[in-house]
């Protein structure tokens, strides 16, 4: 296995989530990158959107005690008619204002670490890594839209003998950031929508560099699995998965698809990182066994960590 040389680096996290057992085999511990370059009308996680520290208002929380405002340094704190907002373009994201508030009506999310910082953290479990078969799992936000910081921690886990994997929107430029799949263990990579017109307006980017990267990936990679967020009449429709499954069989050689039922957990994150939410709609079990059928018809097998 190739080895990467490792440098002292830092790079910008939103979470570290310790004993996961829905992203990867075993025990896991997933770092999640902050940052992405999508912006997916039903993400769960809109406070990874900024690739920058940054202070989540739940403004249904707020007392209207003001402490907040007395603390700013940067005058981000509005006060108009006895209500307090947050004007986002003055925002720091220092989280002094967290620090004072009450009612936990403000959040910060986001912190600066080293590759060592995270180590600390993810070594802490090394022996349930090693009894369950589990390991590391890099999420985001888009882990490849911090290529060096991922580069650098995937290096890390490596060569102290962490089992690695990453789970990605598959949106990045592929001669940057393929050494770092020469040393992962996994790959989960998503189909959003296989029409490019439909991605683009769900997403905001187009997924031909999408399913390039799949492509290519298949050819490096033996351990691919595609995870396929599954919502109701958005992509449970026969044309759009039957199209998929073709496209796998077609270009790519792929360990499996593991789909993903849409939960609305995210949904009281949007109004707080000033993001406006659409509704949408989880899948009932009928749908989910007509889903699973057509893809086993294909031959593609059902990956489930549940």
């Amino acid at each position: 296995m190739k080895e990467l040389p490792m440098k002292p680096f830092s790079g910008n996290i939103f979470q570290i989530q310790r004993w996961s057992i829905n992203d990867g085999e075993g025990i896991r511990s997933t770092v999640f990158l902050k940052g992405c370059p999508l912006r997916c009308k039903w993400c769960a996680n809109p406070e990874s959107w900024n690739f920058n520290p940054e202070v989540l208002f739940f403004r249904e929380r707020c007392s209207g005690c003001g402490q907040c405002a007395h603390v700013c340094d940067t005058d981000a704190i509005t006060i108009e008619n006895n209500a307090i907002g947050l004007d986002r373009a003055r925002c720091c994201g220092c989280g002094k204002c967290c620090d004072v508030c009450p009612t936990d009506a403000r959040k910060k999310i986001g912190s600066t670490m080293t590759v060592e910082d995270v180590l600390r953290v993810i070594k802490r479990d090394a022996i349930f890594y090693r009894e369950s078969g589990g390991g590391v799992t890099f999420s985001g936000g888009e882990p490849f839209a911090q290529p060096e910081f991922l580069r650098q921690l995937v290096a890390a886990c490596n060569r102290i003998g962490i089992d690695t994997a990453v789970e990605t929107s598959g949106w990045f430029e592929w001669e940057q950031v393929k050494d770092i799949f020469e040393i992962l263990d996994s790959v989960f990579v998503d189909i959003k929508h296989i029409d490019d017109e439909v991605h683009k307006r769900l997403t905001g980017v187009s997924n031909s560099r999408i399913l390039e990267n799949i492509i290519l990936l298949s050819k490096m990679h033996p351990q691919i699995i595609i995870r396929v967020p599954l919502i109701e009449g958005v992509n449970t429709d026969e044309n759009n998965i039957s199209r998929m499954c073709e496209f796998l069989r077609q270009n790519a050689r792929v360990a499996g698809i593991e789909l993903l039922a849409y939960h609305d957990f995210g949904e009281s994150k949007y109004s707080a990182v000033g993001a406006a939410c659409q509704t949408f709609t989880t899948p009932d079990a009928t749908k989910i066994a007509e889903v699973k059928k057509i893809i086993t018809d294909y031959g593609i097998g059902i990956v489930d960590f549940k």
